[in-house]
């Protein structure tokens, strides 16, 4: 294991996170509880660049005939979001919202992965009952952008574009 792992590592049991080793000792899995839905996410360690990779797994996947719909939405919504990106694997139907941040210095200070976790989480939070919904229904999803933006239905007048 080497440091910037060991300084991810040490960031999660500081927090009170239980964290578990993912695969090989590249990676770290948490789970998340919040008022909206609970997930799993997996902190990435890349040592060689430098690089922690922050992913919030959304719980929900999108089903093959939904898997369009819901990749327009996340990129309209991606267009609007300035720490981070959702991404879909379209294969699988599996959603994630990413963060990451850079560790010149080969490790993590506590303030800056408390913030790349906290900005993921809070995307995540924030947009899972958008997803559900351009998954569940058939709005458009400029329609579903523009209701997340806003908070209230659009009336046709007004599009996201």
């Amino acid at each position: 294991m080497g440091i910037l792992m060991e300084s991810v590592e040490k960031y999660f049991m500081s927090e009170g996170w239980e964290a578990s080793r993912v695969g090989s000792d590249a990676a770290l899995r948490v789970g998340v509880s919040t008022k909206n839905a609970r997930w799993q996410c997996v902190a990435n360690v890349d040592e060689e660049d430098g690089v922690v990779f922050f992913h919030s797994i959304c719980p929900l996947k999108a089903a093959a005939d939904a898997r369009g719909r819901i990749a327009e939405f996340l990129m309209r919504l991606n267009r609007v979001i300035f720490l981070g990106h959702f991404v879909m694997d379209f294969d699988s139907g599996e959603i994630r919202f990413e963060t990451y941040l850079i560790a010149r210095e080969g490790y993590v200070n506590r303030e800056a992965m408390g913030a790349c976790v906290d900005a993921n989480i809070a995307a995540m939070d924030k947009h899972i009952g958008d997803i559900a919904r351009v998954i569940s229904t058939g709005i458009a999803p400029a329609e579903a952008v523009a209701q997340a933006l806003t908070g209230v239905p659009v009336d046709g007048a007004y599009r996201y574009n």
